[in-house]
C-alpha cells in the first residue's frame, strides 16, 4: 500500500513545494503570484487530463461515458484558467474575470453530471439505502453552516458587486449539490472494491468544495490575496482528479482478496459529528452564555450522545464477529462456501478481461480415514490439510473450504503453466505423512482445474467443470491433477446419471447376477462358480461393472449393493441345490467398504439364515487392501472361518500384499490375477506366476487362476501346479438359466477339491 501511495504523495509534495516557492519568492508582486498559480493550475489540469484519457482508453464500454464526462469538465476547468491567464497578460490584472467564472461554473455542472452518472450506475448494484439518513444529516449541517457564515452575511451587505453576490450564492449551492452526490458515492464505493480508485476523485471534490467555501469566506472578509491557501487547495484537487484516472487501470492485487465489510463503517459517525459541530457553533453564536437549564441540557445531551456511540461501537463489534463466523469455516478458519459464492461473483465482475482458474481439491480415501479412525481424527486431518494447502499458495491466490474434504483455490493470471506449477506444489506438499495425534496418516489430493473464460463464464459452470476434471484425476489413479476439456462434461454427466440411478437400481430390479464356472484344469469339469454383478439400465443399457462399481464405492452405495449380491447369490445357489443339482461352492466378491462396515458379520449371518444355504458352500472374495488394518481384519476373518465360510484373496499380487501377515490370516484360496495369466503367452516361465503358485501350495491354500483364454495358458498353469481356473476358454459369465444348462451336461461336474488337488 505504501508503494502505491508513494507516487501521488511525491507529485502532491512537488506541487506544494513549487506553489510556495513561487508565492514566497514573488509575494510582493500579486500579478506574478497570480500568474504562477495560474500556470501551475494549467499544468496540473493538463497532466490530470492525460491520466483521465488513459483511464477512458482502458475502461470497459459501460464505464467510458463517466471518464469522458470527467475529461470534458476538466477541459473547461483548465480553459477557465487559460482565459484568466490570457487576460492577465493582455489587461495586466490579477483578478479573475466574469468569463472565467462562467466557464468554471460550467465545468462544475459537467462534473456534477459525471458524478450523478456514476452514482446511478453503482446504485443499481447496491440496494441498501440506510446511508441516506447519514448523508441527509451531513448535508443539512453543511448547508446550515454555509448559509449562516457565508451566504446570509453577503446577502445582508448592500452596495456590493453582483459578482461577489453570485459567487456567494451560486458556487455554494453548486458545491453543496456536488457534495451531496459525492457523499452518496462515498458510501457506494465502499461496497464495490473495483471502484475504490474513485476515492482520489472524491477526496479531490471534498478539497475543491472546501476551497470554494474558504474563498467565499475570505472574499467576504476582504482578506484574500493571491497565493492564499485556497489557491493551493484548488491545485491539489485537480491533481487528485487525475490520480483517479491514473490508478483506474492499476492491478491492486494485494487488496483483491479483502472481503468488504460494513461493520467498520466509519460513516456512521457522520450524524454525531454533524450534531456536535452544530451544537458548538450554536453555543458560540450565543457566546457560551449558559444558565442552569442550558448547562444541564448540554450535559444530558452529551451523555445521551456518548451512550449512543457506545451502543454503536458494541453493535459494530458484534456484527463483525457474526460476519466472520458466517464467512469462515469454524474447523480450519479458512473462508467457507458462502464466502466463495460471494467473492467469486466479484472476481469475475472486477476482472472480466483477465484469466482466472479454479483448482478443486478432494482428498483421496478421506472417507475411509473418517470411518475407520473416527471423526475426531478426521477433523484433525482436515486442519493439517488446510495448513499444507495454505503453505503452497502465492499472495494472488485464495483458499476456501467448501465442506467435508473439499477445498478450492482461486488463482489469478492463470496460465496453464502457472496452474500446473501450483498443482505440482500441492501434490509435493502431501508426499510426507500427516502427524495426527499418535498416527502417521498418508493422504493425497486429487485436483480438478477449470479456467476462466475457456471453461465457463459463470461460477456455476467453472465449478461444475472443475468437479468433472477432479473426478478424472481420481479415475486416473488419484494423487494427481487434470484440466477440464469438453469430453469431460459428457463423462461427468454420465457419471452423475449412473450415481443417481444406482440409488434406485435395487428397488427397480435392474441388477442381475451372472455366474462364471470354476473348472478343473485339464478336465474342464465345473468345481464351483463365481457370482458376477450385471446392471441393465432402461436408458443406458448394459452398464459395465468397471464403470459403476467405482461410483458405488465412492458414494458408499456399494454396501447396500453388496448385501443384495450376497443374498441373491446364496438364494440362487440354495435354489439349485433344492432343485436337485449337485452342491457347488459359490464365490461372492466383497468390497473393502462392506468388510469394514460395522455390521458385516451380522449381515452374513442374517442372509445365510434367511436363504438356508450351508456355510461350506459360500466363499467370500476379498482384496489385499484388508491388510491395511490387519488387526481388525483378522478378527472378522477368524469369525467367518469359524462359521464355516471360505475366504479367498482376489487379484493376489496387484494390491497391498504383505507376506509377513498373509500366513497369519485364515485364508483358504489365492486367486492369480488375469494380468499375470496374460503374460504366460509371452513368457511361459514367468517367475511371478510360479512364485504365487509355490507360495499358495506351501501355505496349503487352494489356487485359482483367473482370465484363462488360451490352451497354452492352461497348460503352463498345470505344469506349475495350479489345478483350478476360470476364463473365456471354458465359459464366459452367463445368466442363471444358461448356467443351469451347463450343470445339466452329463459329466460336466467334478468331484470336490481339497487343497487344490482333485480327489
Amino acid at each position: 500500500m505504501l508503494k502505491q501511495m508513494l507516487f501521488p504523495i511525491t507529485i502532491l509534495s512537488l506541487a506544494i513545494a513549487l506553489f510556495y516557492s513561487w508565492t514566497l519568492t514573488f509575494q510582493g508582486d500579486p500579478w506574478l503570484v497570480t500568474t504562477g498559480t495560474n500556470v501551475l493550475q494549467i499544468l496540473a489540469g493538463t497532466l490530470s487530463f492525460i491520466w483521465l484519457y488513459q483511464a477512458y482508453r482502458s475502461a470497459e464500454a459501460r464505464h467510458k461515458s463517466f471518464w469522458l464526462l470527467l475529461q470534458l469538465a476538466l477541459i473547461l476547468y483548465t480553459a477557465g484558467n487559460w482565459i484568466w491567464l490570457i487576460l492577465q497578460f493582455s489587461q495586466g490584472t490579477e483578478n479573475s474575470t466574469i468569463l472565467s467564472s462562467v466557464v468554471w461554473l460550467s465545468s462544475y455542472l459537467i462534473f456534477l453530471v459525471a458524478l450523478i452518472f456514476k452514482t446511478r450506475e453503482l446504485s443499481n448494484e447496491f440496494s441498501e439505502n440506510s446511508y441516506l439518513f447519514n448523508i441527509a444529516v451531513f448535508i443539512i449541517t453543511v448547508a446550515s453552516i454555509s448559509f449562516h457564515y457565508l451566504i446570509n452575511p453577503v446577502l445582508e451587505l448592500s452596495g456590493e458587486s453582483w459578482l461577489i453576490t453570485m459567487t456567494a450564492i451560486i458556487y455554494p449551492v453548486a458545491d453543496i449539490t456536488i457534495l451531496l452526490v459525492v457523499s452518496i458515492l462515498y458510501y457506494l464505493i465502499r461496497k464495490n472494491k473495483q471502484q475504490e480508485v474513485l476515492l482520489f476523485l472524491l477526496v479531490g471534490f471534498f478539497i475543491q468544495i472546501a476551497a470554494d467555501f474558504l474563498y467565499v469566506y475570505v472574499s467576504y472578509k476582504e482578506i484574500y490575496q493571491p497565493g492564499h491557501l485556497v489557491d493551493m487547495l484548488w491545485l491539489l484537487s485537480v491533481l487528485l482528479f487525475g490520480f483517479s484516472g491514473y490508478y483506474s487501470k492499476s492491478d491492486k492485487r494485494n487488496e483483491l482478496w479483502k472481503l468488504k465489510s460494513t461493520a467498520n463503517d466509519k460513516g456512521t459517525a457522520f450524524p454525531y459529528v454533524s450534531i456536535l459541530i452544530l451544537l458548538m457553533l450554536v453555543m458560540h453564536s450565543y457566546q457560551f452564555d449558559f444558565n442552569g437549564l442550558s448547562s444541564g441540557l448540554l450535559i444530558i445531551f452529551i451523555m445521551v450522545l456518548g451512550r449512543q456511540l457506545q451502543v454503536l461501537l458494541r453493535n459494530r463489534q458484534l456484527v463483525e464477529q457474526y460476519r466472520y463466523l458466517a464467512y469462515h469455516d469454524q474447523l480450519t478458519d479458512l473462508r467457507n462456501r458462502s464466502s466463495f459464492n460471494e467473492e467469486i461473483e466479484h472476481f469475475l465482475a472486477d476482472y472480466p478481461t483477465k484469466q482466472m482458474a479454479l483448482l478443486l481439491i478432494d482428498l483421496d480415501q478421506f472417507k475411509v480415514v473418517n470411518d475407520t479412525m473416527g471423526h475426531h481424527i478426521g477433523d484433525l486431518v482436515l486442519v493439517k490439510t488446510a495448513e499444507r494447502l495454505q503453505a503452497a499458495l502465492d499472495p494472488d491466490m485464495l483458499l476456501y473450504r467448501l465442506g467435508g474434504d473439499e477445498f478450492i483455490i482461486v488463482v489469478l493470471d492463470a496460465t496453464d503453466e502457472k496452474c500446473e506449477a501450483v498443482a505440482n506444489k500441492l501434490l509435493d506438499n502431501f508426499n510426507e505423512s500427516l502427524d495426527v495425534d499418535e498416527y502417521q496418516i498418508n493422504i493425497t489430493p486429487s485436483i480438478g482445474i477449470s479456467k476462466y473464460p475457456e471453461h465457463g463464464y459463470t461460477p456455476e459452470d467453472l465449478m461444475k467443470n472443475a468437479d468433472a476434471a477432479m473426478y478424472v484425476s481420481k479415475e486416473k489413479g488419484k494423487n494427481g491433477y487434470s484440466f477440464f476439456n469438453a469430453e469431460l462434461s459428457q463423462e461427468k454427466s454420465r457419471k452423475m446419471t449412473i450415481e443417481n440411478a444406482l440409488k434406485k437400481a435395487i428397488q427397480r430390479d435392474q441388477f442381475i447376477l451372472y455366474y462364471q464356472p470354476k473348472v478343473v484344469l485339464g478336465t474342464r469339469k465345473i468345481i464351483g462358480m463365481e457370482a458376477l454383478l450385471r446392471w441393465q439400465h432402461p436408458d443406458l443399457g448394459w452398464v459395465s461393472p468397471v464403470e459403476f462399481i467405482p461410483v458405488a464405492e465412492e458414494t458408499g452405495q456399494i454396501v447396500a449393493i453388496g448385501e443384495w449380491v450376497l443374498e441373491e447369490a446364496c438364494r440362487q445357489n440354495k435354489q439349485w441345490q433344492d432343485a436337485g443339482y449337485p452342491p457347488l461352492n459359490i464365490s461372492v466378491n466383497v468390497s473393502v467398504l462392506q468388510f469394514k462396515h460395522g455390521k458385516f458379520l451380522e449381515t452374513v449371518e442374517r442372509i445365510l439364515g434367511k436363504t438356508g444355504l450351508d456355510t461350506r458352500y459360500l466363499e467370500l472374495e476379498i482384496t489385499e487392501s484388508i491388510m491395511q488394518n490387519i488387526k481388525e481384519s483378522k478378527k472378522i476373518l477368524v469369525s467367518l472361518q469359524q462359521m464355516g465360510i471360505k475366504i479367498s484373496i482376489d487379484d493376489f499380487g496387484t494390491g497391498y500384499s504383505s507376506l509377513h501377515v498373509l500366513q497369519k490370516l485364515p485364508i483358504d484360496t489365492l486367486k492369480i490375477d488375469k494380468s499375470f495369466v496374460d503374460e504366460l503367452d509371452i513368457d511361459e516361465l514367468n517367475p511371478m506366476v510360479k512364485a504365487i503358485i509355490d507360495l499358495g501350495l506351501n501355505l496349503d491354500m487352494t489356487l485359482v487362476a483367473e482370465g484363462i483364454e488360451s490352451e497354452n495358458q492352461m497348460n503352463v498353469l498345470i505344469e506349475h501346479g495350479c489345478t483350478i481356473g476360470q476364463g473365456y476358454l471354458f465359459s464366459k459369465p452367463v445368466a442363471p438359466e444358461d448356467f443351469e444348462g451347463l450343470m445339466q451336461i452329463p459329466g460336466m461336474l467334478a468331484e470336490e477339491l481339497e487343497h487344490g488337488i482333485v480327489r
